[in-house]
């Protein structure tokens, strides 16, 4: 039998009515209530004496100070190294900024490692299981409305040695963008419903995590969304790539980035649908004890533009935040991490710092599993926010995120840059298939 050890930890983040929201531009006051409470659920491994933890938070970013914050305190508090914690954001744009420290009387990465030290004191044996569905038609690519979104729904289910769910971890890649920049109440978006519903579904004590697959080109397709693309007015893209059902230089043309009108009615039906494919999907998994040791491997790689990839850097549009940025001239160090367990179970969470395109997380998926990793788990918004990491395939195109990607300095070889830092740790931990 395996030794393996898991434990769930979920704490409150909710910010202060007030607190200033993040992800759009326009909002000139801030928020004036709460509608529904913003949480950090943690996840802790540890087998043969090694662990790491995984922890979802309720917020649009978490940038690399406060990453960096979080891991010194749980490494000086548990015995989970510091570099051993991976920390995503669902990216809900209805949250607060991470470096908001006037709107919590406990700092926000106290109250994040607070989650990971709950979850480090739940210690149990337990069992696991990893698992794909699909989700369709509540999405919808915000850049090329013709063109695919991700619709793989992964799922890790946990249970405790009497078979009853621990927990869940959930992937999907779709923006928390169901309300637009006229909510001014604190919520969870999608996510947060989704992740209440499985809560809900599997009993009190469970804690279910949502991370973020390639979302960097997919908003959600709601009834109200629908309508407009109904309307017979022209529909922009975001960024003004790309115009259907009339012509580019339209006055009335809705651009399919106004998320304003977005409902909670509609945020709930979008996490209630996703809530019932993990719901399917964990049905359908039996989790085994775990003998594989659990492993670690984080990676930095330079994805600075060399001066003849250098095009032009516009002013970036639709965002009045803007991301931390390490102090290195001439280079651009993107944190990569990955987590796994080895053995048959080929467990993989695979985390890149920023907003990650469909294409982009199909094309790794694809690679990982030639390698015979079972159904990894491709996770944007991870250990910090670099804006966007568009594939190389988008720089001609342009747009909102590449021209993003260009004032960040960013290569249009970016991703390549990544995967070939990366693999050949992920080929060593591979179940199967390539390990070269």
């Amino acid at each position: 039998m395996g030794s393996l050890r898991a434990g769930f930890g979920k704490i409150d983040i909710t910010p202060r009515v007030g607190a200033r929201l993040v992800g759009y531009a326009g909002r000139e006051q801030g928020s004036t209530g709460v509608h529904d409470r913003l949480f950090a659920r943690a996840l802790v491994l540890e087998n043969e004496g090694r662990a790491w933890a995984l922890c979802a938070l309720d917020l649009c970013y978490f940038r690399e100070p406060s990453v960096a914050a979080v891991r010194e305190i749980v490494g000086g508090q548990t015995h989970i190294p510091g570099d051993h914690v991976f920390i995503c954001t669902t990216h809900t744009h209805s949250g607060p900024d991470d470096a908001d420290t006037d709107s919590y009387p406990t700092p926000l990465p106290e109250l994040v490692a607070e989650a990971i030290i709950q979850a480090a004191s739940q210690l149990r044996p337990a069992a696991l299981a990893v698992g794909y569905g699909v989700l369709y038609g509540h999405s919808i690519n915000r850049r090329w409305i013709h063109r695919p979104i991700d619709p793989a729904v992964t799922v890790i289910r946990v249970d405790d040695d009497d078979g009853r769910p621990l927990g869940l971890v959930t992937n999907f890649g779709l923006h928390g963008v169901v309300l637009g920049a006229d909510n001014l109440l604190i919520s969870a978006d999608w996510p947060g419903y989704a992740m209440a519903a499985l809560e809900r579904a599997l009993g009190e004590e469970a804690v279910c995590l949502f991370t973020q697959g390639g979302s960097a080109d997919a908003n959600p397709l709601t009834r109200r969304v629908q309508e407009r693309l109904r309307s017979g007015r022209p529909v922009r893209a975001i960024g003004h790539v790309s115009t259907y059902y009339g012509p580019d230089d339209s006055s009335d043309a809705w651009n399919i980035g106004d998320r304003r009108g977005g409902t909670f009615e509609e945020a709930a039906v979008i996490g209630e649908a996703f809530a019932d494919e993990a719901l399917r999907v964990a049905h359908g998994l039996r989790p085994q004890r775990v003998d594989g040791p659990l492993w670690v491997e984080r990676v930095v790689v330079n994805v600075a533009a060399a001066p003849d990839e250098r095009g032009e850097r516009r002013e970036a549009i639709l965002s009045v935040e803007l991301p931390w940025v390490p102090n290195r001239d001439g280079e651009r160090p993107l944190e990569i991490m990955a987590v796994g367990i080895e053995g048959p179970s080929g467990i993989l969470i695979l985390g890149q710092p920023g907003e990650i395109f469909a294409e982009t997380a199909m094309e790794l998926r694809r690679a990982l599993e030639t390698m015979g990793y079972h159904c990894p788990m491709i996770v944007g918004y991870a250990n910090g926010w670099q804006l966007y990491l568009p594939p190389a395939s988008a720089f001609p195109e342009g747009g909102y995120e590449v021209d993003w990607a260009r004032y960040m300095g960013f290569s249009p070889d970016l991703q390549q840059r990544i995967w070939e830092s990366i693999r050949p740790r992920l080929a060593a931990h591979a179940p199967g298939g390539d390990r070269g």
